[in-house]
């Protein structure tokens, strides 16, 4: 036995090529999980103190479209037959009341669509403002 260094391998090395779609997405066929981990998609982390709102937009964008007809109703012009009957000034109040109620849920509940229901709200507290505004003068003032 010699304390000789071994010599290396005459033969030229192969060159060494990454598996095939390396750094690409998975296409359909090859699993997942068998991509190595820098290949794979990242995935955005959400903070722990977030929470996503997982219901529906429903309450909040009808209580932006009731708030909006709340205050537009009581000014639209009325045929004789509707204007002989004095329901203009009460108008507001049908449309206000359920656009209050449903901003409320919209803004109580974890879901969606809380700035529509915020902007629903203030259109509800204005459209019952011009309704009671309206009804004191029509029935105080004549």
């Amino acid at each position: 036995m010699t304390d000789r260094p071994a010599e290396p391998d005459p033969r030229p090395a192969a060159p060494q090529s990454p598996a095939p779609g390396y750094g690409q997405q998975p296409t359909s066929g090859y699993p997942q999980h068998l991509w190595p981990e820098h290949a794979q998609q990242p995935v955005a982390a959400m903070p722990s103190g977030v929470h996503r709102p997982t219901g529906s937009a429903v309450p909040s964008v009808l209580a932006l479209l009731l708030g909006m007809a709340s205050l537009v109703a009581p000014f639209l012009p009325f045929s004789n037959l509707i204007d002989r009957f004095p329901v203009r000034q009460y108008l507001a109040f049908p449309f206000a009341l359920p656009a209050l109620a449903l901003a409320i849920a919209g803004l109580a509940a974890n879901r969606r669509g809380k700035p529509a229901a915020a902007i629903g709200m203030l259109l509800a507290f204005l459209a019952l403002g011009v309704g009671a505004i309206m009804v004191y003068n029509y029935d105080f003032r004549s």
